[in-house]
């Protein structure tokens, strides 16, 4: 039966209310509860390390970009975006970067990005060959052509793209919200931590990719009486450039100081909420972040089993286009599953360390990082290029007779005790006398003040990047009781730009050849 969108919305309403009055946690259950996620939340924390490693790695590939594409007007610059720019990653999260050619948001053309892709695969196939990195694989069918490898010596995963300034965009204005309330940015670690443990966690599998997960954590914060974050509407008003969003946020803080909800109490009803929904995303009942409250979009309801997430900056897509019905059964399975163990803690029939495990798994695996080293076998590709085909991937093939590689050798990790292939010219470069903005030759300096308690953890001014103060930490931490996390500040935004300008005598030396720009 088809429902209009009056009815859909007021049975949306009417499902949730049922759930949520099913069983009744009392009040020193959510408070167990609320210690087990808050805790949960410390462990998944990334070290000051990880923040570290990809600072340096987002140096050395704008380093290799440059010296792949030279320098004009200070572009290309590689930019990082996803969970590491939102401040929402673990140690072994992946780390998502950019290569970009200009500031504006012109389409760039899809032939052009396989092209650049290809180039930097070339380079970084020479890499492996020397044991740097491996894993290059350059998947140039995806929706967005992207270019993967593995980091040798930290054990990252990098997946490299093209001109992406939506994801960037995104990034910077979930981690704007972030700043509104705590709650947002612990209940989005507790649900990512929650679906990679139940393996819902991949567009690849036709499930719920991160994004989307964020998303609907947002929206559930908006939709609480009284709300949590406003309407991302709201924050939109004076454009969509980011200083004017950082200073709509500004003028937001403490938007949800009135409600009073912990943060398992907003765990468990965001679970309820999925679950009373069900059977109605078929229907074209969506998710909203832009409105702050459930929406009609029919023109989404291409088959029941979809979840539709509204993208707040373009309407028209849907964060959660990934999930498949296959996948929609395999996460309500989750969730299902997950509240049944949680009402047996309620009545008592598990303690919380086994409840912990079957809600999380292994916090420990969840955020274990990559041991050095453990990627310094080397993958040997045959590569095809040109890219004839844009919708072809380049996979590694088995050839019928091998080529000649160089020896494999294990890398030489004294040489590269940081992660910057310009270290090597450091003694020619100064003797003659070159400076070169932007690049460090020597060990990098440390980028973080020292902490001196678990939970705190160190992030990166919100304002830094555009010249405006960094945002005070919300107070809510202390009124209920969570901790106050004294969070000391990085020099600056977590992307790097390489510098704009470039002495020509530098560059004559380290690149002959090229030609001057007179």
């Amino acid at each position: 039966m088809s429902l209009d969108a009056s009815a859909l919305l007021k049975h949306a309403a009417k499902a949730e209310l049922r759930e949520s009055e099913k069983i009744l946690f009392g009040h020193q259950v959510f408070s167990t509860l609320d210690s087990l996620l808050l805790d949960i939340h410390a462990m998944l924390q990334p070290r000051p390390i990880d923040y570290e490693q990809r600072r340096l790695l987002i140096e050395e590939f704008n380093s290799m970009a440059v010296d792949r594409f030279g320098n004009n007007g200070g572009f290309p610059t590689v930019e990082a975006f996803g969970s590491f720019v939102m401040d929402l990653f673990t140690s072994s999260s992946d780390l998502d970067l950019s290569v970009n050619f200009s500031n504006n948001m012109n389409n760039f053309p899809r032939k052009e990005k396989i092209s650049v892709l290809g180039k930097l695969s070339k380079v970084l196939y020479g890499h492996q060959r020397k044991g740097h990195v491996t894993g290059v694989l350059p998947i140039m069918g995806a929706r967005v052509p992207v270019l993967k490898v593995v980091d040798c010596r930290t054990g990252v995963e990098c997946d490299i793209s093209v001109e992406n300034k939506d994801g960037i965009s995104r990034s910077l204005i979930f981690r704007f919200v972030s700043s509104i309330d705590e709650r947002f940015r612990i209940l989005c670690y507790l649900m990512k931590a929650w679906a990679k443990a139940h393996d819902i966690n991949s567009s690849k599998d036709r499930t719920m990719n991160s994004l989307s997960i964020i998303a609907l954590v947002a929206f559930h914060l908006q939709t609480r009486n009284p709300p949590i974050l406003p309407p991302f509407c709201a924050l939109l008003k004076d454009g969509t450039d980011m200083l004017s969003i950082e200073r709509r946020v500004a003028g937001f803080k403490n938007f949800g100081i009135r409600n009073r909800e912990s943060v398992a109490e907003l765990f468990v009803s965001l679970l309820r909420k999925l679950l009373s929904v069900m059977h109605l995303w078929g229907h074209g009942l969506c998710a909203s972040t832009c409105e702050g409250s459930w929406i009609c979009k029919k023109q989404w309801a291409s088959g029941v089993g979809n979840m539709n997430v509204e993208d707040f900056l373009d309407r028209s897509e849907n964060f959660a286009r990934s999930v498949g019905e296959a996948g929609m059964q395999k996460i309500y399975e989750c969730i299902r599953g997950s509240l049944s163990d949680l009402s047996r803690f309620a009545m008592r029939q598990i303690d919380s360390l086994e409840l912990k495990e079957l809600i999380f798994k292994s916090v420990d695996d969840l955020n274990a990082p990559k041991k050095e080293g453990v990627h310094n076998e080397v993958v040997q590709h045959k590569r095809r290029y040109p890219f004839h085909d844009a919708g072809t991937s380049v996979k590694p093939m088995t050839s019928k007779r091998p080529r000649y590689l160089e020896p494999t050798r294990a890398p030489d990790h004294a040489r590269y005790q940081t992660p910057n292939p310009l270290a090597a010219l450091q003694s020619q470069a100064t003797s003659y006398g070159i400076y070169r903005p932007g690049l460090i030759f020597g060990s990098p300096q440390p980028a973080f003040t020292p902490y001196h308690h678990h939970r705190q953890r160190p992030v990166a001014s919100l304002g830094a990047g555009y010249g405006s103060p960094p945002l005070q930490q919300n107070p809510f931490a202390s009124q209920r009781g969570y901790g106050s996390y004294h969070q000391p500040v990085l020099p600056g935004p977590p992307y790097i730009r390489h510098s704009q300008q470039r002495d020509q005598q530098d560059q004559d030396y380290l690149f002959p050849g090229r030609g001057s720009s007179k």
